[in-house]
């Protein structure tokens, strides 16, 4: 099964700030999940998007 991960969670797992993690859910920025007024972010979610944004070198 997925993890479910809160704010704090992923804010720790990036190592950036928990405001900027909410600015970027605002942003619609990262994937993420609204279950009332508490946002949640699937792990896998999470994993897809990071390596969308890894760079690769050439060589």
């Amino acid at each position: 099964m997925d993890e479910i991960l809160t704010i704090p969670q992923v804010a720790r797992y990036l190592k950036i700030s928990k405001a900027k993690i909410y600015y970027m859910v605002q942003k619609k920025q990262i994937p993420h999940i609204r279950l009332g007024r508490n946002v949640r972010i699937r792990e896998s979610d999470l994993n897809k998007w990071l390596e969308k944004r890894t760079e690769r070198g050439v060589g």
